[in-house]
């Protein structure tokens, strides 16, 4: 049982209150005492009244009980929700709508044939065996989890191209080639295209299927990598025309966590900052994978040390670990806004108590996950490219040091593949030889100029 709280005086600021306004401010310290409730939570507001009082009340915490104001913003978008849903039922939900997609584009997995479900059933079952550390029977090495769902993805296009082609569900030279003509037709791109076959591929040979489909998809996945290898691909397009560096993201992340210091307490406008510049910063210390940054959680993710935070999880597409011990200082700002963002009065180890568990980019307070594109709207918003292209920021500012100091870029990016790092190191490496022979040509031209001046 909470203490029952006395009613707290009134700030100076609070004077600028009006006859209504006061009254209002009576009203909720009334319900706080009928609650007993000394800090008043998200549920304390949604018992208080409706939409219109709570905005109104909104203004006047604002200025009366400032700490009160920031639970309220989570009170008022549970609110607001709940009034659009009642205005257009007829509306598309975010997950009907994705439903509905996906309905278009493939069939279910479970209308896959039972051949496709059962192998691929076993492929994750020998993959959880393999990263729990267990002993398997079979000797065969499964592609790691992420890549299994891309293969489990592939495989539902496929059969729904079989279908509207009134042709049985099956993988042969045939399908594969309509699938192709489907996906041309959709506009995919060639090195898309090529990473496709490349599973199905993966798939045909985990099940051991005809050695000439086998040949025919390691040939087409060739063919389309020497096309996709001509295509200029968009982050490189982006690069070309934009000066951006690592350094203008963090100075756009430290300006928006600025701004969210002067933006109302417990407005959406300051948690739309606080979350924007924490993506931003979190994203050049940990610049992970969109897929990875999207579903970071407090304590079971990231933690609080007494002058740090640290991160440690599981990249999705490799399986491989990101350790990062004692993520550098200046991220601690940004990652403390983030626990005080919508809690109420209360100091800050207790407010770290109640965020464990919670999504750390959460716009409603925990309550729901966050979309898993949610990184990448962030900085479209801010720079008109996704957040993937920060793993391209930091490579690129490595290859263009004269040190051989590739191996940081690999590290903060959690490169687990040896052939992809290698790639890096040989692309770093022939672009400092090339500096390295302009100069010295630079230099021998000078020096014979100089020599029939003599």
């Amino acid at each position: 049982m909470r203490p029952k709280s006395a009613v707290p005086a009134l700030p100076s600021s609070a004077a600028a209150l009006d006859g209504a306004s006061r009254r209002l401010l009576h009203r909720w310290d009334a319900h706080l005492a009928a609650r007993t409730v000394q800090v008043p939570e998200r549920e304390d507001f949604e018992a208080f009244g409706s939409l219109s009082q709570l905005e109104r009340l909104q203004k006047v915490l604002n200025l009366a009980r400032p700490s009160h104001a920031r639970p309220l913003r989570l009170a008022l978008k549970a609110k607001r929700s709940q009034r659009w849903r009642k205005d257009h039922p007829e509306a598309e939900t975010r997950e009907n709508r994705k439903e509905r997609k996906r309905a278009e584009l493939s069939v279910p997995e479970i209308q896959l044939p039972r051949f496709w479900r059962r192998t691929l059933h076993d492929m994750r079952s020998l993959r959880t065996t393999m990263s729990e550390g267990l002993i398997s029977i079979d000797d065969r090495t499964p592609p790691a989890a992420k890549v299994i769902g891309s293969i489990a993805s592939t495989l539902r296009v496929l059969a729904r191209t079989c279908l509207d082609h009134d042709r049985s569900v099956e993988l042969t030279v045939e399908t594969v080639d309509l699938w192709r003509a489907a996906r041309y037709k959709a506009g995919n791109a060639n090195r898309s295209i090529a990473v496709r076959l490349k599973e199905l591929r993966t798939f045909a040979v985990w099940c051991d299927l005809d050695e000439d489909l086998i040949d025919r998809l390691t040939k087409l996945k060739t063919r389309y990598e020497k096309s996709g290898r001509k295509e200029r691909k968009r982050k490189d397009l982006w690069v070309n025309s934009n000066v951006t560096q690592v350094e203008d993201v963090w100075v756009r992340a430290s300006e928006l966590l600025e701004m969210a210091g002067a933006a109302p307490v417990g407005s959406e406008r300051r948690a739309r900052l606080v979350l924007d510049a924490t993506c931003l910063a979190l994203s050049v210390v940990c610049p992970l994978r969109c897929g990875d940054l999207h579903r970071i959680r407090f304590e079971t993710h990231l933690r609080r040390h007494a002058d740090y935070w640290s991160l440690e999880l599981d990249m999705n597409k490799t399986g491989c670990e990101y350790r990062r011990p004692e993520l550098w200082p200046e991220l601690t700002p940004f990652l403390d806004a983030v626990v005080m963002l919508d809690m109420p009065a209360c100091e800050f180890w207790e407010a770290y108590d109640r965020k464990a568990g919670t999504p750390l980019f959460s716009r409603d307070g925990g309550n729901s996950g966050v979309l898993v594109g949610w990184p990448s709207q962030c900085w479209k918003r801010h720079f008109g490219i996704g957040e993937h292209i920060i793993r391209s920021l930091w490579h690129t500012m490595m290859f263009d040091s004269e040190d051989d100091d590739q191996w940081i870029a690999l590290t903060l990016c959690g490169q687990g593949n040896s052939r992809t790092a290698q790639d890096y190191i040989l692309k770093g490496r022939c672009k400092r030889a090339g500096r390295r022979a302009r100069a010295k040509l630079r230099a021998h031209r000078l020096d014979l100029l100089a020599r029939r001046e003599d």
